[in-house]
């Protein structure tokens, strides 16, 4: 099975959908229940699973984690996906850096990182300390980012 990865509702993170879909009909889209009910109203015909912060999905060598958190759009739920196998964390916009991160992998410590996000990403202070605690407990190998430069987590190298 294909799955496609829609963290939260903003263009920029489920824009492309369409594309994705018509090379992948069968895939299964994880996103938040919210994006789950959005996705359809925008003309997106496909198969969710829609997930919150107890979603586990397993599937061959796959074991993927969901997290909620309370996103840009509104503080509504988005979801960060956790892949338990690999080690590989997508933080859709939580942990982005500035400049083009294209061809460049950054390392560092990725609980530092974690406990840098400021009110500017989620500007709830229960919200943003509920976050970090739920981020806190994962290890990822690997950190690909929503944007900017994804980093391998140099505390467990």
């Amino acid at each position: 099975m294909d799955y496609i990865f829609v963290s939260h509702m903003e263009s920029d993170e489920y824009g492309g959908i369409r594309i994705f879909l018509e090379r992948y009909p069968d895939a299964k889209v994880i996103c938040s229940r919210l994006a789950s009910r959005e996705l359809p109203g925008l003309g997106v015909e496909c198969d969710c699973v829609a997930a919150d912060g107890d979603t586990v999905i397993e599937e061959g060598d796959i074991s993927l984690k969901t997290i909620t958190y309370p996103c840009e759009v509104h503080l509504q739920d988005g979801i960060i996906a956790y892949e338990q196998n690999s080690g590989i964390l997508y933080s859709s916009d939580l942990m982005q850096s500035p400049g083009d991160g294209r061809d460049t992998v950054e390392e560092c410590g990725y609980l530092p990182r974690a406990e840098s996000i400021s009110p500017v990403r989620i500007p709830n202070e229960k919200g943003l300390e509920d976050t970090k605690r739920k981020l806190a407990s994962v290890s990822p190998r690997f950190v690909a980012v929503g944007h900017g430069f994804c980093f391998v987590n140099a505390d467990i190298m």
